[in-house]
C-alpha cells in the first residue's frame, strides 16, 4: 500500500495519536479528528544540491515515502534552517492554504523572502506555548552549538501524552532541563553521533534521565556522513533506561502514541 493511503485509512480514535516516520529527522502525527501534523520532513536531495562540495557525503540513499505535496498538512514544524529540516526544495508543496508554520525567526526570515505570507509564519520562543485544537507545543531549548544557535526543540501535549522531539542536539544537560522535569511519556531522539547529535549510547542515557516510557530513534541513515548506528541504543537501553519501551520504526511505519 502507498504510503499516503496508509496514513488516510488509519484511524484514530480519541485519546490517541497516530505517528509516522518519514525518514531523517520527520514525522507525521495524524489526531483523532484526521488532522495532520509534520514536523522537520525532508522530501528532495536539496542538502547534496546545495552542499556540492561534499560529492556524495550528503547524497540522499533513502527515498521518500512519498511526494511532498501528497501530504495535507494542517500544521508544518521547523526546528531550524539545517535543509534536512527545513526542505527548501519541497516547502512549497508542503505548505497549502491551510497550513499554519511553527518555527523559529531564522526559518521564518526565509520563508517570507521565499514570497510565503507572514500571517501564516510562528515564530515561537522558548518556554512560549502555542496553542492548537488537539494539542499544545512547548518550544524548548537544545543545543546543536554554533552550527545552529537558535535550533529549537518541541513537547507536544496532546492531553492524554507528551510527545517530546529533542531536535539535533547534544547531550548538554544544562540546557535540557525543562524536557527531563516534564517527563514526557515519548521521547524522538536524534542517534546519528555526527555534528554535534546525540549517538545511540548517549540517546540511551537521555532517555533514561528523561523517564520517558517510549523512546523512538531518529535523524540516521539518510546520509553517509550522518553515520548512526541503531545498535547503540538497542545495546544501551536495557542498562541505562530499562523502564523505557525502545520503537525501532521504517520509514512509513507508524506507532500509536495513547
Amino acid at each position: 500500500m502507498r504510503f499516503i493511503e496508509s496514513v488516510r485509512q488509519t484511524g484514530v480514535k480519541p485519546g490517541e495519536a497516530a505517528l509516522f516516520w518519514l525518514g531523517q529527522a520527520g514525522f507525521l502525527i495524524k489526531t483523532a479528528e484526521g488532522k495532520q501534523i509534520a514536523i522537520d520532513p525532508y522530501f528532495s536531495d536539496c542538502v547534496q544540491r546545495l552542499i556540492p562540495e561534499e560529492g556524495l557525503g550528503f547524497k540522499r540513499l533513502t527515498p521518500p515515502v512519498c511526494e511532498a505535496s501528497e501530504l495535507d498538512l494542517d500544521v508544518l514544524i521547523i526546528s531550524h534552517e539545517h535543509n534536512d529540516h527545513f526542505d527548501v526544495d519541497a516547502i512549497k508543496d508542503l505548505v497549502k492554504a491551510k497550513t499554519k508554520v511553527y518555527t523559529n525567526g531564522l526559518v521564518a526570515e526565509e520563508m517570507e523572502r521565499m514570497g510565503f505570507d507572514k500571517a501564516k509564519l510562528h515564530v515561537m520562543k522558548k518556554g512560549q506555548w502555542e496553542e492548537e485544537e488537539e494539542f499544545k507545543i512547548l518550544p524548548v531549548d537544545c543545543d546543536h552549538g554554533e552550527l545552529a544557535p537558535e535550533a529549537l526543540g518541541f513537547i507536544l501535549d496532546f492531553g492524554f501524552s507528551r510527545i517530546y522531539y529533542a531536535g539535533d542536539t547534544a547531550l548538554t544537560l544544562e540546557r535540557l532541563q525543562v524536557p527531563m522535569e516534564m517527563k514526557p511519556e515519548v521521547a524522538i531522539l536524534p542517534i546519528n553521533g555526527a555534528f554535534g547529535n546525540l549517538d545511540g549510547k548517549e540517546a540511551a542515557i537521555y532517555a533514561g534521565l528523561l523517564k520517558c516510557r517510549v523512546c523512538i530513534p531518529c535523524h540516521f541513515w539518510t546520509f553517509p556522513l550522518h553515520h548512526g548506528d541503531p545498535q547503540q541504543i538497542i545495546d544501551g537501553i536495557s542498562v541505562d533506561a530499562p523502564d523505557c519501551e525502545l520503537v525501532m520504526l521504517c520509514q512509513g511505519e507508524s506507532y500509536f502514541v495513547k
